[in-house]
C-alpha cells in the first residue's frame, strides 16, 4: 500500500474526527491571536494544518492558511507570511462562488506583506 492510499483510507474512515479537531485547534488559535499571542497562534495553527492531511479535502483549509498568513505578519515574520500567501492563492478554487472575495482577501494580505518586506 502506498502512502497516498493509506492517507486516503484514514481520511475516508476518520476524516470527520480529524475535521472536528482542526476546528477546535483553529478556534483556539483565533482566540490566542485576539489576545495578541501570535507565537502560540502560529504553533496551534500549524498543528491544525498538519491535521488537515487526514481530513477530507475542504475549502475551509483556505481560511486556516489565511489565519496563519496574518499571524506571521502580526508576529513580524513577513517572509513566512508570504510563503503562506502563495499557498493560499494556490488553493483558491476558481469555481467557488466566493472566488473573488477570497482572492481579494489574500491580495489585501499581500499588500501588507509587501509593505513589511520592503521595510527590511
Amino acid at each position: 500500500m502506498s502512502y497516498r492510499s493509506f492517507k486516503n483510507i484514514i481520511a475516508d474512515f476518520f476524516g470527520d474526527f480529524y475535521s472536528y479537531q482542526v476546528v477546535i485547534f483553529f478556534e483556539e488559535a483565533v482566540q490566542l491571536a485576539e489576545k495578541g499571542d501570535f507565537t502560540s497562534t502560529i504553533k496551534i495553527g500549524k498543528d491544525a494544518l498538519a491535521l488537515t492531511k487526514f481530513t477530507k479535502p475542504g475549502y475551509e483549509n483556505l481560511y486556516l492558511i489565511g489565519m496563519l498568513c496574518q499571524a506571521y505578519l502580526d508576529n513580524e515574520q513577513p517572509k513566512m507570511a508570504n510563503k503562506y500567501f502563495k499557498r493560499g492563492m494556490y488553493m483558491i478554487d476558481k469555481n467557488d462562488e466566493d472566488y473573488m472575495d477570497d482572492v481579494n482577501a489574500f491580495l489585501d494580505l499581500k499588500i501588507l506583506i509587501n509593505e513589511e518586506l520592503n521595510k527590511s
